[in-house]
């Protein structure tokens, strides 16, 4: 049974044809950190030994055809940083008992029959990178884009989200590619523009308001949001609508043109999909066309390690016990990226540029440009790759 491979850590069998209800041996499954059974024909109600699985991180339930109640032992999978039980038949209300997952970026419970009112304060809800709880005709609550609990009339439930996703990983990828229409007049761009951009990349959201907000937020690119220039790429800082700060990292201009650029900015994109781990950088989604290329990243308030050891204000600020937690970080996420990951991922250049901090000192390894996926069975040997004049500590393995 699936119930007796205890080492498992991740289990995705997403997109098939699986039908019955969902097994409930997979609680016993607890070094899992992500549990993708969406798409498939489940059945019956959620388990309530999956809330046994208290190391998870992310759990995608969705588009399926299942039952019954979220149960309240949610409460217990405290690690939860992304749900998905979008599209199924759930009914009753959503338990209160689900605001105790303090770690949540992503909720997704659309397409439902729930109920009632939220039970999330405002706070909560704008804490999240991604909250999408519409439609269920019959949820309310003291929010403004929710309807009254106590309103005598049907009203339209719309809860607004900015960007996913997610995720994930992510964080994990759930990717949606939405085709959106725009139009370069001038070579900065516009967020009126009308004709095709190519391909935007972004999950469970809709691509063209993201697109809209992003460009708007910084302009068209303009050089005062630019925050850090790289080897293939500048970082922007764009602060949407709601208040939430992103980074875009978009490629140069005279380099969308180069195939080794854009192969370079497909892997970092391939890469991130693919990983979940608290120290490494989330990615939320991408724009991908001839013309301009970006990554949209989350915001890390402190910039680089680099920045912040050779800024001497910075640098009295980290004392020896947040350079031991970054460290510590560190090797979780290359640990994670070497020997959790199937295959491997390799990222050949660790160096203190490509290592981010946020408000808290809290360390997250990011630039997967030339990051290498290892399979078990082939040659290590590869060019260099990375900083010029550095070899990273994880290339030799």
């Amino acid at each position: 049974e699936i119930g007796n491979l205890k080492n498992l850590i991740e289990l995705d069998v997403g997109s098939n044809s699986l039908i019955g209800p969902i097994p409930s041996t997979l609680g016993l499954l607890t070094d899992l950190s992500y549990l993708d059974l969406s798409r498939n024909q489940f059945n019956s109600s959620i388990p309530n030994e999956l809330t046994w699985l208290t190391g998870l991180l992310g759990l995608n339930l969705s588009s399926n055809k299942l039952s019954g109640k979220i149960p309240s032992q949610i409460a217990s999978m405290k690690n939860l940083t992304w749900l998905d039980i979008s599209n199924n038949k759930i009914e009753g209300s959503i338990p209160g008992e689900i605001t105790e997952l303090s770690r949540l970026d992503y909720l997704n419970l659309s397409s439902n029959k729930l109920s009632g009112p939220v039970p999330f304060s405002n706070e909560q809800l704008s804490s999240m990178y991604i909250v999408r709880l519409s439609p269920n005709k019959g949820l309310c609550g003291n929010f403004s884009a929710l309807p009254s609990c106590d309103a005598t009339k049907p009203a339209t439930l719309f809860v607004e989200i900015f960007l996913p996703l997610a995720i994930v990983p992510s964080v994990i990828v759930f990717a949606c590619l939405l085709v959106v229409k725009r139009k370069y007049k001038k070579p900065k761009l516009k967020a009126n523009a009308t004709n095709s951009i190519g391909v935007f990349s972004i999950w469970n959201y809709d691509g063209r308001i993201v697109y809209e907000d992003l460009i708007e937020a910084t302009e068209g690119f303009d050089i005062k949001y630019c925050i850090g220039t790289g080897g293939y790429g500048s970082v922007y800082k764009a602060q949407l609508p709601n208040g939430k700060v992103f980074a875009l990292k978009k490629l140069h201009t005279s380099e969308t043109e180069e195939l080794a650029f854009i192969k370079s900015f497909r892997n970092e994109a391939q890469v991130l999909s693919q990983v979940l781990h608290r120290n490494i950088v989330k990615l939320y989604g991408f724009c991908l066309h001839r013309k301009c290329m970006f990554l949209i990243y989350e915001y890390m308030e402190r910039g680089s390690l680099f920045c912040n050891l050779h800024n001497n204000e910075d640098a009295v600020e980290l004392d020896w016990a947040k350079r031991v937690n970054i460290v510590k970080a560190m090797a979780h996420a290359l640990a994670y990226l070497h020997h959790d990951c199937s295959p491997s991922i390799i990222h050949r250049d660790i160096s203190s540029n490509n290592i981010l901090l946020n408000s808290k000192f809290e360390a997250f390894v990011a630039d997967f440009g030339t990051a290498r996926l290892l399979h078990a069975d082939s040659s290590n040997r590869t060019l260099l790759a990375g900083t010029y004049g550095y070899i990273a500590p994880g290339l030799p393995l």
